[in-house]
């Protein structure tokens, strides 16, 4: 980081004391810790074009979203350089989900992914001012995937995306959604999800997305599903409506 970066950075929150990586990283940013005088921020910085463009995504969201009952990081600044992108953010205390899970005795896992399914209903009903259904969100997607084809940005085929854009799920009315809803995507603190991170394809779109994306790692576990939905509280998608979105549009993200 240069000069200059740590000077912006030190402009918004104070002078900084100390900055190092988190042990738990994903694979798009590098994401530090920054401590000063006044408290602890997160630093995300992306390199490669593409992240760099969902970086922006994400400061975009910070930005914009607003919930009584969502809790994401609140957005402090954004830094363009010639090299890379930082988004600077505020701290939120907690360890992801699944960091979680793998700590858990049985009966805690299944709490948590009630509790999983509680906080995703609470953003898809969530009210929204726009009429636009699923198909205005899953033709943006497609489009993207198509340019990320062209930049040699994805490891999905262009046969896959024929195939997506043949044949698409029945459309559904559009709901906010989180865009990448993993378990690696929410933070929980004292057995109890407080917030979703890594918010940057949290739009209005299609909620059979998320729900795809979040009971894939534990789509095959009878009692982990059963505890999802029972805190979901909505009928679970059908198998191909779930392989469309985690074998099929997943690939290109």
């Amino acid at each position: 980081m240069n000069v200059s970066i740590k000077q912006r950075i030190e402009q918004q929150v104070g002078l900084i004391d100390s900055i190092h990586p988190l042990a738990e990283q994903g694979g798009t940013a590098i994401v530090y810790y920054v401590k000063t005088l006044g408290g602890t921020y997160i630093l995300k910085q992306a390199s490669l074009p593409r992240y760099r463009e969902w970086l922006a995504q994400e400061a975009t969201v910070m930005q914009t979203f607003k919930s009584q009952h969502i809790i994401i990081p609140t957005y402090i600044d954004y830094i363009e350089d010639t090299q890379q992108d930082y988004l600077l953010m505020s701290y939120i205390a907690g360890e992801t989900l699944t960091a979680a899970l793998a700590d858990a005795s049985e009966l805690q896992r299944l709490e948590l992914i009630r509790a999983f399914g509680r906080f995703l209903r609470q953003l898809h009903t969530s009210g929204i001012s726009s009429t636009q259904s699923s198909k205005d969100w899953l033709d943006k997607q497609l489009l993207q995937a198509n340019h990320y084809i062209e930049q040699g940005w994805t490891n999905g085929s262009r046969e896959l995306l024929n195939a997506l854009s043949i044949k698409q799920p029945e459309h559904v009315p559009a709901t906010w959604i989180h865009g990448d809803c993993t378990t690696d995507n929410l933070l929980v603190r004292d057995n109890a999800i407080v917030a979703f991170i890594d918010v940057a394809g949290m739009t209005v779109g299609d909620p059979r997305y998320d729900e795809a994306l979040a009971t894939r790692s534990f789509r095959e576990d009878i009692k982990m599903l059963d505890a999802f939905y029972s805190g979901y509280g909505f009928s679970p998608i059908s198998e191909e409506t779930f392989r469309y979105f985690d074998d099929g549009l997943y690939e290109f993200y």
